[in-house]
């Protein structure tokens, strides 16, 4: 049998795998390719995936981040996400986000650049426990 899919299929999962699984595998493939091991990583969430946060959690990741950042990051987001974010954030943040998003045009790679330092946070919440993001599941976790 053929593996197909590449690297977002094997990202799919790695991130369906428990923390210390994954920790081991992208370890194995590290000692034989760094780069690889590196964008399996980068790959395992996408800010997408944001959706799937409690708004515990989106309230967390959102005091560790720039605001500026996550209503940059939003420009380019499905509906989707931008209506849980805003409806789940404190009024303050949520005013400094709808600025951002009212404002001018954007550099698209200044939106990717704050897309990336957004997911940088969430990969590192996510590899220390704090965050979870589940995908498969209906239920809310509390």
């Amino acid at each position: 049998m053929k593996f197909q899919g590449g690297v977002k299929e094997a990202a799919k999962m790695l991130a369906g795998l428990s923390r210390s699984a994954r920790e081991k595998v992208l370890e194995i493939i590290s000692k034989k390719d760094p780069l690889m091991a590196q964008t399996l990583h980068q790959s395992m969430y996408t800010f997408e995936d944001l959706q799937y946060l409690t708004p515990v959690m989106l309230i967390e990741l959102l005091r560790e981040i720039k605001i500026a950042d996550m209503g940059l990051a939003l420009r380019i987001s499905s509906n989707q996400l931008k209506d849980f974010i805003l409806k789940n954030s404190p009024r303050g943040m949520r005013q400094e986000m709808e600025e951002i998003l009212t404002g001018p045009p954007q550099l698209a790679s200044k939106v990717e650049d704050a897309q990336e330092r957004v997911m940088a946070v969430v990969r590192a919440k996510i590899d220390k426990g704090q965050l979870i993001i589940n995908k498969e599941s209906s239920e809310t976790l509390v």
